[in-house]
């Protein structure tokens, strides 16, 4: 068992006239979550990162969804990456990539992340239907976007093939998930050192 000296542990909270968001995180959990947006679909989609990467998420987001839902979906995505990036603190010790292939029924995504410090994200994903549970799926990609951003990740999504809107949106989370899970996880033979030939992964060097 790795012991450890502390808490993987964090609260962010974004108040804009657009959105008010309260996040909780912890990194060493077993997927626990609370999740309240105001958007069924992406409850479900938070909950599957959370059941997957095996952090603890309490989530709860008042946006202004008389409007749309990108404000929601994309703030969302700031504050939950900021959380983690938070919680990693100097990201000592973590084994940093990761990558996965995810099938679900008759899709198959691949999700490679890097916790570099250096936000990126390439997403090549195509989504059949233009809707779902009343959610433009093309704000999905901003979620993404705006995570990779807060979070510090260097982020790869492809959805390989695919038929079913539904579960090509879900495959992309879960892969996000599970690539999370192994790469914040850590090394047991690194424990002391942060796995950067630079040593620091701030993204600020």
């Amino acid at each position: 068992m790795i012991k450890k000296n502390y808490e993987r542990v964090s609260y962010v909270e974004r108040r804009t006239k657009e959105t008010q968001i309260k996040v909780n995180v912890n990194l060493d959990g077993n997927g626990l979550n609370q999740v309240k947006t105001g958007l069924p679909f992406f409850d479900h989609m938070i909950q599957q990162l959370s059941k997957h990467s095996l952090i603890n998420i309490n989530l709860k987001c008042k946006g202004d969804l008389h409007v749309d839902s990108h404000h929601t979906i994309e703030d969302v995505g700031w504050a939950l990456g900021k959380a983690i990036n938070d919680a990693l603190g100097d990201k000592k010790g973590i084994k940093r990539y990761s990558f996965i292939y995810l099938p679900m029924d008759e899709c198959l995504t691949r999700c490679c992340i890097d916790i570099s410090g250096r936000p990126w994200l390439v997403w090549s994903v195509f989504l059949p239907n233009i809707e779902i549970n009343k959610i433009e799926t093309e704000i999905f990609r901003e979620f993404f976007q705006s995570f990779s951003q807060s979070a510090g990740l260097t982020i790869h999504i492809e959805n390989i093939y695919g038929k079913n809107t539904h579960h090509i949106i879900e495959s992309c989370f879960k892969s996000l998930a599970i690539s999370l899970r192994n790469a914040i996880s850590l090394d047991l033979r690194n424990l002391e050192s942060v796995p950067s030939t630079k040593g620091t992964l701030t993204g600020n060097k």
